[in-house]
């Protein structure tokens, strides 16, 4: 019994053994373990299976494809193409990436391309992809419609009102494209957005048309607006019919909560305020100047013209706001005298600001005031004057006034103040300016006369005051 249990033993080990080997050899064995692709040129990849996952907070976005089996790896290449005749390479060009994924900074409406190559792998005998694949992402909402070039847009939006709904609608003007306005757009209770092209700002040509709102959101950006020839009581006018529909029955006015905003555009020639509530109540929560040229043509328009109500939180930041007139009337702020935020009864409001950084001022309000609010008086409520130039504005009490002399919470830095050709050193004292970093020497416009803003001042450039693209200009 012994001798045939033996041979078996032996021959059930020896199976072992060989299963073990084959095991170790099949691990080693290049082919087991791999796509089973050789020899080959590897196909690109196709456009519709690359994705775009942004973050939560859209600050970033992943970039992602799936395998391409026997590759070596992938060369990546992430661009700005706002101007696509002139790409921007984000992060590093052309660079391997070893593996289906890639992360890279956003900025808000921009668009992008990113390029990806399948490359091949020499252990396989694999080539590359003989074409790379592009493919197009862009953080820009989508537009609802996009108007033709050489459209009036009153006669458009005759033709195509806009619909009511809380969503909010976008319409887009063509790169480049030029436009009339020669009649009201009635904007209603919508939050509208209108904007142009990044790059190449289409240019609107206004005569009588305002933008009339019935207290919602609006946001313009990215267009050019000659109001040369424009009579209109106001750029944006709040409507002097109070809808009852949005009418707060506590304060008896309308909140308006949506932000209203004017973002990267240029208006040459305006005669009349740049937004008026045709002094009945309306509060806005928001209202946005940003990277904006504002020219002004009056002696007496107030330009931010809330003298029924008022505005929450006004910011002017990385703008420019001149006047090819010497204003003897009106402010550049105003606001009902006696309407402050806590009477705004059912907004939840508990304090408001007026916020004015890296700005350029010249010849605005030279022999009036910067501001008419005293509602604003109120210990609640905050001032921020920061890296501003000041030049012939605000008649030397220009902070003093935006401050209601120094009820309001100030916060000021590194702002210059020239009038008449010399230092306003009546802006400096503790109902003025009293920061102690405010700069007292010459800005040196280059010639604003003529709209030419670039920073000549040696302290000014080096603290990088006022509006930054007069900074970068040689």
């Amino acid at each position: 019994m012994k001798n045939k249990i033996r041979p078996l033993v032996c021959l059930l080990c020896m199976t072992i053994g060989l299963l073990a080997t084959s095991c170790v050899d099949g691990f080693k064995d290049k082919y087991v373990f791999s796509s089973g692709v050789t020899g080959d040129t590897l196909k690109s990849l196709i456009a519709d299976s690359i994705k775009f996952t942004p973050s939560a907070d859209g600050s970033t976005v992943k970039v992602s494809w799936p395998v391409v089996y026997g590759a070596g790896g992938y060369k990546f290449s992430f661009y700005k193409v706002d101007d696509p005749t002139n790409p921007v390479v984000i992060g590093t060009e052309n660079q391997i990436v070893d593996g289906c994924s890639i992360s890279f900074p956003l900025l808000p409406d921009t668009k992008y391309k990113a390029v990806i190559q399948t490359l091949g792998n020499t252990k396989y005998n694999n080539k590359d992809a003989i074409d790379a694949t592009t493919v197009n992402y862009s953080t820009y909402s989508p537009a609802n419609a996009v108007i033709p070039t050489g459209t009036d847009l009153y006669q458009y939006f005759q033709s195509n009102p806009i619909p009511s709904t809380a969503a909010g609608v976008v319409y887009e003007l063509e790169a480049g494209g030029t436009y009339t306005m020669t009649g009201n757009i009635p904007l209603g209770t919508t939050p509208v957005t209108i904007r142009g092209d990044k790059v190449h700002h289409a240019i609107v040509t206004m005569s009588t048309g305002v933008f009339l709102s019935d207290g919602a959101g609006l946001n313009i950006k990215t267009i050019d607006f000659d109001c040369t020839n424009f009579t209109g009581s106001s750029f944006i006018t709040l409507n002097a019919t109070l809808n009852s529909s949005v009418t707060s029955s506590a304060w008896g006015g309308i909140i308006v909560n949506s932000p209203v905003a004017i973002q990267s555009c240029k208006i040459t020639g305006l005669a009349s305020s740049l937004i008026s509530d045709n002094a009945k109540k309306y509060a806005l929560q928001t209202f946005l100047i940003k990277d904006c040229i504002i020219g002004q043509n009056t002696t007496s328009k107030t330009l931010i013209s809330m003298s029924g109500g008022l505005i929450k939180d006004l910011t002017i930041s990385n703008s420019t706001i001149y006047d090819n007139q010497i204003a003897t009337g009106g402010y550049l702020i105003q606001y009902a005298n006696s309407t402050n935020v806590s009477k705004i009864t059912g907004a939840g409001w508990a304090s408001g600001s007026v916020t004015l950084t890296n700005s350029t001022f010249w010849q605005v309000y030279k022999t009036s005031k910067m501001a008419n609010y005293s509602g604003m008086s109120q210990v609640y409520n905050t001032l921020t004057v920061q890296k501003c130039i000041f030049i012939d504005s605000g008649n030397q009490r220009a902070i003093r006034d935006l401050a209601i002399n120094t009820t309001m919470v100030r916060t000021l830095g590194y702002n210059s103040y020239w009038f008449g050709g010399v230092f306003a050193s009546a802006e400096i004292s503790t109902s003025y300016d009293n920061s102690s970093t405010y700069i007292n020497t010459d800005p040196q416009l280059k010639n604003p006369a003529g709209g030419d803003f670039t920073v000549g001042g040696t302290a000014q450039i080096a603290a990088k005051t006022g509006d930054p693209r007069w900074l970068s200009i040689n």
